[in-house]
């Protein structure tokens, strides 16, 4: 299963200001499944972004090759 990352517009409650924040990743087939997924269950406020197919630790403020997590390697298990 794909793995989608989303975002979404929030007030930030310090400055007051309109800004984008991350949101949670949903797992879904496709772009569409995934927001139509949001959508009917309670986060249409969601917007997916793409789709998650790495993340990359960093390590003593440099990235972490070795340590990354490769999505798409594992949807092919």
């Amino acid at each position: 299963m794909k793995l989608w990352a989303t975002q979404l517009k929030a007030i930030d409650p310090y400055t007051g200001e309109l800004k984008t924040w991350m949101g949670e990743n949903i797992k879904a087939p496709t772009w569409d499944l995934a927001q139509k997924w949001c959508n009917e269950n309670g986060k249409g406020y969601l917007e997916i972004i793409g789709e998650l197919i790495a993340e990359i630790p960093e390590k003593e403020g440099e990235p972490d090759f070795e340590n990354a997590i490769h999505y798409d390697i594992i949807q092919l298990n």
